[in-house]
């Protein structure tokens, strides 16, 4: 039997796991995710962003910097370990012992499975603890993140009411499905029980209060809840490394079957039925006493969870042996699973056609396959247009999971990891054989504006390929600045007949004199480009922004374009500034918004849009103004995030989340506001860089570093506060403008500039590059700093 979620429904008889009926108390939303003015109350209590412990750090010079930025630096993860030995034969006892105890090699429960029916997930996890535990590897795994994988898989074959607030539907037969999904720690996804598990898929808008009632909700309703960070964080998939390598099973078996196998040095995983609580059961039996005739078992029902149960006529149990027993012979060196990092949601962006992308699964269980190839592609998951559009994803894998190549609706694409950040993917697809760029994201799409003509694709464009950031100067003299260490690359681009494609050379020294680079400019959006790069015979993503400005509103109103094009060499280098607008100084307040938008608030509260469209080279060419709100003057502080992301602080120090849908052409389309903080009233200065990365200097001169991982719905999800320096007293602002790159203002000199990079800055690491001054003047006769 496979025991699949929504496949084999015996299971749900079987397998209730003893959970109690209980009353939920169903928690009430924050706010209605829609549009409404920023002056509007909002309801529920917010936690409050946790107090910080000391862990100071200065911005000063550090060691030298590999020139690939480890993503791993929240800790070294990526271990490996000797290989499991080959599968054992059991051994075939003439006199088995009387007594057998696997005791020493049981690990302890955290918690037990509460009320929720995850008792196989817990006994999965206890059988492949035990087996890394014989060959010297401690593991303590999570429970939780076995129980939702399964469940994602079931509701993409099955379809909705099947998600992790509902239990049943596994059996001892886990351990087949563990050979094929490998299992993060304990740390990274802790096990959350039923009432609070329940109240988060309450709180989620997007679920529409339907899965307050078991086995309902459709599958994108499922799909809200399943992937929220909060039930699975993204630390989960990105170190899910732990899985069996081999197994043993036998059908119809009996005690003597299960005594042989514990003799033999294996644990024995089997489904029971469960008289007490009228119910099936799974649970691990790790020893047997013959003289006693009782079975040593862990069981997830209780802490500690130690106990015996009779061969025959136990009081609580009877083992089910028409099914079958399962036992882990091998487990697999310690490593990650790329495919499983694709599981969950994605903002897609091919080409300016905005999407989401949900992955439910990355194989077929039932075919007992490692991944799907070529010749045996599965549908993986569904596409969601913002154009209505809902398309089946069919694919297969490459690269043992780095890569996806797969079909949305009719559509190839050819997609890469990010191995050292994987919160990003990117690559290629194809339509009326064109290439065109594709970035994905765990948070927001970015780019604005519209429209494209080749000449678009000249400036400065920031880019990572898989960890390596920099700048690429594309025009008539190219160039490639490494952000890690500011060393020049020697660069050259050939001549095409296709506007949006530049076929661009690297010289990175050694045995890598010419990496070529396919960069596709997006034609839909302005500032975005996607593509591939090839290196070592692989393929690899790639991603570019069109390099943040600086712009500075003059006291008689004159808007003036800055573009530091010594940004990456850490050099005092600028284009001569130009004047791009003029009657600026009547607002409020002003603030970049990223890819080139501005938002000004009027003394009346209207918020108002621009389009820079000439940000690429410093034109007097825009779109707007475009009325987008109304109600913004009353907050104490308002500055943007990325993507659409526009922060606003209230003078009782609540920070609401809001997103402005039309970022890209100033239309009127809102997302919240969300309260996601508070006590936010105390810095001295705030500034946002992309992928939900916040600083905030604080009036002793610390920089703390946030990150906001529920950025692009709203959702109090953070990392952090860490302190990544100190003494940043003197400067009245900062700007923090991607790769990095942080500015900040004195008051000396009429405004001394400085700038920094920050090479933790998608870790909260607390290593820096040394501060240089690349200005001054930046404050005298000057109302107002911003970058975009």
């Amino acid at each position: 039997m496979s025991g699949v979620i929504g496949e084999v429904f015996h299971a749900v008889q079987r397998q209730s796991c003893n959970i109690q009926k209980e009353v939920i108390l169903v928690s009430e939303y924050l706010v209605e995710a829609v549009p409404v003015p920023p002056s509007r109350d909002l309801a529920g209590p917010v936690p409050v962003i946790p107090v910080l412990e000391t862990m100071m750090a200065t911005p000063a010079a550090s060691t030298p910097r590999p020139l690939v930025e480890p993503f791993d630096s929240f800790e070294a993860r990526l271990k490996e370990i000797e290989p499991a030995p080959a599968r054992e034969m059991l051994r075939d006892f003439t006199v088995l012992p009387r007594r057998v105890s696997h005791r020493n090699f049981q690990t302890p429960f955290n918690v037990s499975q509460g009320s929720r029916g995850a008792c196989w997930a817990f006994a999965g996890i206890a059988a492949l603890e035990a087996a890394y535990a014989r060959i010297g590897v401690a593991a303590d795994l999570s429970e939780q993140y076995l129980f939702h994988i399964s469940k994602a898989y079931g509701n993409h074959t099955s379809g909705g009411g099947i998600n992790s607030l509902i239990g049943f539907m596994g059996s001892a037969d886990i351990v087949h499905h563990l050979k094929y999904w490998s299992v993060p720690t304990f740390q990274n996804v802790p096990f959350i029980d039923q009432p609070a598990l329940q109240q988060l898929a309450n709180a989620i808008p997007n679920t529409g209060g339907a899965l307050a009632n078991a086995s309902s909700g459709t599958r994108e309703q499922n799909d809200w809840f399943e992937f929220d960070l909060r039930n699975i964080p993204l630390l989960g998939r990105w170190f899910a490394q732990y899985r069996v390598q081999d197994y043993g099973q036998i059908s119809s078996y009996t005690n003597d079957d299960i005594r042989r196998t514990l003799a033999a040095g294996r644990d024995v995983v089997v489904d029971v039925n469960d008289k007490i609580n009228n119910g099936g059961h799974v649970l691990l039996i790790h020893g047997y006493d013959d003289d006693a005739q009782t079975f040593d078992i862990k069981n997830s029902q209780s802490l500690p969870g130690f106990t015996t149960m009779k061969y025959a006529n136990d009081p609580q149990f009877d083992i089910q042996y028409q099914y079958s027993m399962y036992y882990i012979t091998a487990v697999a060196p310690v490593e990650t699973q790329w495919a499983a990092m694709w599981i969950g949601r994605w903002e897609t962006d091919h080409d300016g056609w905005r999407g989401s992308l949900v992955m439910r699964r990355f194989l077929d269980i039932t075919r007992n396959e490692t991944l799907p190839g070529p010749a045996s592609r599965i549908s993986l998951g569904t596409w969601y247009g913002e154009d209505g559009r809902m398309l089946d994803v069919v694919g297969h894998f490459v690269d043992q999971g780095r890569g996806l190549f797969c079909n949305i609706g009719d559509q190839p694409f050819e997609l890469y990891l990010h191995t050292r950040d994987p919160y990003r993917a990117g690559g290629r697809c194809y339509w009326n054989n064109q290439h065109f760029g594709v970035v994905l994201s765990r948070g927001n799409a970015v780019g604005a504006g519209a429209g494209f003509n080749r000449t678009e694709t000249i400036g400065l464009w920031d880019t990572v390929h898989d960890g390596w950031r920099g700048q690429f100067r594309i025009g008539v003299e190219p160039v490639y600045v490494q952000a890690a260490d500011a060393a020049s690359r020697h660069a050259w681009i050939d001549g095409g007949a296709v506007a949006n494609r530049v076929d661009a050379h690297v010289d990175f020294g050694g045995d890598n004199r010419n990496q070529p680079f396919e960069l596709l400019a997006h034609t839909r959006e302005d500032g975005i480009l996607g593509g591939l790069t090839s290196w070592g015979g692989r393929d690899w993503p790639v991603e570019g922004r069109m390099s943040q400005n600086l712009y500075a509103i003059r006291d008689n109103g004159e808007l003036r374009w800055y573009r530091h094009t010594g940004r990456y060499r850490l050099s005092e280098e600028w284009d001569a500034p130009k004047v791009v607008g003029n009657g600026w100084g009547a607002f409020l307040s002003v603030f970049g918004g990223g890819d080139g938008v501005v938002y000004a608030i009027r003394h009346d509260g209207v918020l108002l849009w621009y389009y820079h469209d000439g940000r690429n080279q410093g034109t007097f060419d825009w779109q707007g103004a475009k009325e987008v709100g109304i109600g913004w003057s009353g907050f104490a502080r308002v500055f943007a995030g990325d993507g659409g992301v526009i922060y606003a602080i209230t003078t009782q120090g609540k920070l609401l989340w809001y997103r402005h849908q039309g970022r890209r052409d100033g239309t009127f389309r809102w997302q919240g506001p969300f309260e996601v903080g508070s006590q936010w009233n105390s810095f001295t200065s705030l500034a946002a860089a992309p992928d939900g990365c916040i600083y905030g200097v604080q009036p002793n001169g610390t920089l703390l570093w946030y990150r906001h991982y529920g950025f692009d719905q709203g959702y109090p999800i953070w990392h952090g506060p860490v302190a990544v320096g100190i003494g940043w007293q003197p400067y009245d602002r900062i700007w923090a403008v991607g790769n990095g790159f942080i500015y900040g203002r004195t008051a000396a000199n009429g405004g001394d500039l400085w700038m920094w990079r920050h090479h933790g800055f998608l870790t909260g690491e607390g290593s820096w590059t040394p501060a240089i001054k690349v200005g001054n003047g930046w404050g005298g006769g000057i109302k107002e700093v911003f970058a975009t």
